[in-house]
């Protein structure tokens, strides 16, 4: 942020992207233990929930890069 105070534009797109990592962490989480206790079903569910919310985060940081050249913070 070249040493500007981030706007508060700036501050919600970069929490968006903080809420999607944390999502992406939590399912990926849910996923390992539905792999190790043998839950083929539920591991293939959250699989694509992780799609979906990968794709969500990619946007969100997408969002916020494109705030950041054109704001400049």
């Amino acid at each position: 942020m070249s040493g500007l105070s981030a706007c508060a534009k700036n501050r919600e797109l970069l929490s968006q992207v903080v809420q999607k990592l944390d999502e992406i962490t939590d399912l990926s989480r849910k996923q390992a233990e539905a792999r190790n206790n043998g839950e083929p079903d539920r591991a293939t569910e959250l699989d694509q929930r992780l799609d979906l919310i990968f794709a969500q985060k990619e946007r969100s940081v997408g969002a916020w890069q494109e705030h950041v050249r054109e704001h400049g913070c």
